[in-house]
């Protein structure tokens, strides 16, 4: 299923949805069910317009240096990088971001894993469908601290607007040989695959289970491909695009 949180236009309802043949039929029951329903009579014509953040999560749990060939990578890696990104950041596709500082801000192109259930530290490989809802492509928008501080604190990270969504969930997604590009306005700045991961998905949830909770609607975003040029700063009026293989475009617009 591809699961949308939208306003209905006639009713002005906040609601969830599944899109099905370019319409929107209301879900039926709680979004975080095992056993998902939606209405096949009721439905309003698909508009990526009256789209609105996917879910709402407690947290954005972020991972660094998770593909082949990132910089930072060593042989010496035991575990991922992970960092935290405020819920604040978190947006809809159709939001233009402001850029609030003068330093140095980019964008990267990267799958979030969306958590239906609860986490524990019993949660394993095995067991992992039952706490996965699906999944959906993020911008990890990030910006250079101050004075020389590590760029992954809360200033570089957690601004309004840094964690663009795409438009739907899709439960049934295949992570497994799927192409992710990025691009700054028409400039292609990153290409991969997500079989170059080194922690795949399923496997960065049960890891990060076993110390931390994640709750439903929780957002795991698990790392963005090399770049293949040198990086380029955002600046008004540019666009960021995450093209990964199996959903739409997310296409992220910014101002000063």
């Amino acid at each position: 299923m591809k699961i949308v949180h939208y306003t209905n236009p006639k009713g002005k309802i906040n609601s969830y949805g599944v899109i099905e043949s370019n319409a929107i039929h209301p879900l039926i029951g709680n979004l975080f069910s095992k056993n998902l329903k939606f209405d096949r009579d009721m439905f309003i014509p698909f508009d990526p317009n009256i789209l609105l953040v996917p879910c709402t999560p407690t947290k954005v749990v972020a991972l660094a240096i998770n593909y082949q060939g990132a910089t930072g990578q060593t042989t010496s890696m035991t575990e991922p990088l992970v960092f935290l990104k405020s819920t604040n950041s978190v947006v809809d596709c159709n939001k233009k971001i402001r850029l609030p500082f003068v330093s140095n801000t980019w964008g990267e192109a990267e799958l979030g894993v969306v958590i239906r259930k609860t986490t524990t530290p019993q949660v394993s490989v095995s067991n992992i469908q039952d706490y996965i809802l699906g999944y959906v492509p993020a911008n990890d928008v990030s910006c250079d601290n101050v004075d020389d501080r590590d760029h992954h604190l809360a200033r570089s990270k957690s601004a309004d607007g840094f964690c663009p969504l795409g438009q739907y969930i899709d439960t049934e997604y295949d992570f497994q040989d799927k192409k992710i590009l990025a691009y700054h306005n028409d400039i292609l700045l990153r290409e991969g695959n997500t079989d170059q991961m080194i922690w795949d998905p399923e496997k960065i949830v049960v890891w990060l289970s076993s110390w931390m909770t994640l709750y439903p609607g929780d957002i795991v975003i698990t790392g963005t491909p090399s770049r293949i040029r040198n990086r380029l700063f955002l600046k008004h009026d540019d666009t960021y695009t995450v093209k990964i293989e199996g959903f739409p475009d997310l296409v992220t617009s910014f101002y000063e």
